[in-house]
């Protein structure tokens, strides 16, 4: 199993840094049927993966048991725009049961708020919120005639999205069609051989993509957030070529074949798009393109 920090995707350091300097967030979920709730929570950070506790009877406690997508902000005023910081971000939240995983949200509260640090934790559910996409509001560099006022213009940069690779104008309709799936580590995710039915982005975790032939295995590459496997085999119409199996808890956001064929064949500027990625992505696997479908 890989360690937390090493599970944390790489992104801005003044991003990571304002995130270690804050105190609380402004988590907001919403009820299977829809009905909107926010609440202001105590945070702990691990790179971008966030902890924050509360009652398990709480609104958002059971918002998050029925629907796991959840939006959040940390900022703080300052009536000074032009200094203006602040996060927001989109991310799947669930309650830690594993007994050793609620240890080390413990632990990162214990490094953030020192006075909490051996009190009695049996009573709350402590949960964790794995960003799909974070921004970062800077605007401590902007114009300042572009941050006074009612309309200003604040400077944002996306410090992370796991659908980075993917064409942009498509980003929305992907959004809208991916369901959340979560493995164990050892878990198989696809089986070489298996039908293309599904594509698949990294949220969270750690995977392996092994190859068999002959009788033996061989680990053609590991992936983790923000990362995605399963396009060639379902665009190119031919079974998996790889097995992929969790080594780590994971978490990946999952569209069914049909749904990803047509989203693909929406645009002929989408096709290519996807095509430069999928070359990439062999390249990276080792493969080129005379080995389709080597991302399994």
């Amino acid at each position: 199993m890989t360690d937390p920090e090493d599970a944390a995707p790489e992104v801005s350091p003044k991003a990571l840094a304002y995130l270690e300097s804050q105190q609380t967030l402004t988590l907001a979920t919403a009820s299977s049927g829809g009905l909107p709730h926010a609440a202001t929570l105590l945070y702990a950070s691990d790179g971008l993966t966030l902890y924050v506790w509360t009652r398990p009877d709480s609104v958002t406690a059971q918002h998050i048991d029925q629907n796991p997508a959840v939006s959040f902000t940390v900022d703080q005023y300052t009536a000074d725009w032009t200094q203006t910081k602040g996060i927001q971000g989109e991310g799947e939240a669930r309650q830690i049961l594993d007994a050793a995983q609620i240890e080390h949200a413990v632990q990162r509260f214990g490094v953030k708020f020192p006075e909490v640090a051996g009190t009695e934790n049996s009573h709350i559910a402590f949960f964790r919120i794995a960003p799909t996409r974070v921004q970062f509001i800077d605007n401590t560099s902007a114009a300042p005639e572009n941050a006074r006022g009612l309309g200003s213009v604040f400077q944002r940069t996306e410090v992370f999205n796991v659908l980075r690779d993917l064409p942009p104008a498509e980003i929305a309709g992907l959004q809208a069609r991916l369901q959340t799936v979560q493995v164990e580590s050892g878990e198989v995710i696809v089986r070489q051989g298996g039908p293309a039915d599904k594509f698949f982005i990294i949220v969270e975790g750690e995977v392996e993509v092994v190859r068999e032939n002959g009788g033996s295995q061989q680990t053609v590459a590991t992936l983790g957030p923000g990362q995605f496997f399963g396009e060639v085999a379902i665009l190119r119409d031919i079974p998996r070529t790889a097995t992929v199996r969790a080594v780590a808890p994971t978490t990946l956001l999952a569209m069914p074949r049909e749904a990803f064929r047509s989203l693909v064949a929406q645009s002929l500027s989408t096709t290519q798009n996807l095509d430069d990625v999928i070359q990439r992505r062999l390249g990276e696997l080792g493969g080129g393109p005379s080995h389709a479908g080597a991302d399994a």
